[in-house]
């Protein structure tokens, strides 16, 4: 592995793969050490006022280079949709659909919904469209979404909820229960519609929202093809045969653990799903942590 560093911070930010460093049209901007470990470190500009504005800028640079070289064909089209680099000493982003060459940790947000019917508890599942660049055709969570630079984790969530689940931001905002974070990592196949093998740790940020069984699940965008009301076993069936976006399965986990659903006499290996709904991230999440 490479590790990333920006300028004036001695902690890493990032996890790159050989195959991308052999790629990546590196430009003067970034400086690559070999010795006496691997390493890509984001120079410092010019001292001037706003040489944090450049840093950024460095980054854009470099991947709209990339894009003109067809460096990395699954790369995608920009988008003006930015990440932050979490741990950053000052507020510095990058382009979304780049995240994972870096191996920079991500932030999500996820809502279970669900409702209680007399046969038991019961989840308000989508599935993904078969013709999504990432994860198709998978079972995800009724409201997700990647939380963007500047935004705070419930307000992704208010907005996610009115995008995927007409969901208004009235019911969102008096009924959404925040209900910890999971902290995961993984490494990206086929399914996640980019470059194969890169890192990908991150952090989710958990809500709860229950609903009242009046309220029925309809797709509003194309990117669900349906909504199901599954039960417990079904929602644990599809886990155990993989129908679930992995990330969505952790969070899904992490539910059933809160509400007793998956508990140390059912599961023996309890404590290490436990420990690894919340390992410890390569990389810190804030500022001199």
């Amino acid at each position: 592995m490479w590790l990333f560093f920006l300028p004036d911070d001695p902690e890493p930010r990032g996890l790159l793969i050989q195959s991308v460093v052999d790629r990546m049209p590196w430009t003067s901007n970034f400086r690559i050490d070999h010795t006496p470990r691997k390493e890509i470190h984001l120079l410092k500009p010019d001292e001037r006022d706003d040489w944090h504005a450049a840093c950024g800028k460095a980054i854009d640079e470099l991947l709209d280079l990339a894009r003109a070289r067809n460096a990395f064909p699954l790369l995608g089209k920009k988008r003006n949709e930015q990440f932050p680099i979490l741990g950053a000493k000052f507020d510095i982003g990058i382009e979304r659909s780049a995240m994972s060459l870096f191996g920079i940790v991500g932030r999500g947000a996820h809502m279970t919904v669900y409702t209680r019917t007399p046969d038991g508890m019961k989840f308000w599942i989508p599935r993904r469209n078969a013709n999504k660049s990432t994860w198709p055709n998978m079972l995800d969570q009724a409201v997700a979404g990647g939380v963007a630079r500047g935004e705070m984790p419930f307000e992704c969530i208010v907005r996610e909820a009115a995008e995927e689940a007409a969901l208004s931001e009235e019911l969102v905002r008096q009924n959404a229960v925040a209900a910890g974070a999971v902290t995961w990592f993984n490494i990206s196949d086929e399914r996640a519609g980019g470059e194969r093998g890169l890192m990908n740790p991150g952090v989710l940020y958990v809500y709860d929202l229950e609903v009242g069984p009046d309220i029925v699940f309809k797709p509003v965008d194309n990117d669900i093809q349906s909504f199901h009301l599954m039960g417990v076993g079904e929602v644990k069936d599809a886990m155990r045969n993989g129908e679930f976006k992995p990330s969505c399965a952790t969070v899904m986990m992490d539910f059933f653990i809160r509400h007793g659903f998956i508990t140390a006499d059912n599961e023996e290996d309890y404590v290490e799903i436990i420990s690894r709904l919340h390992r410890k991230l390569p990389f810190g999440t804030a500022p001199g942590r």
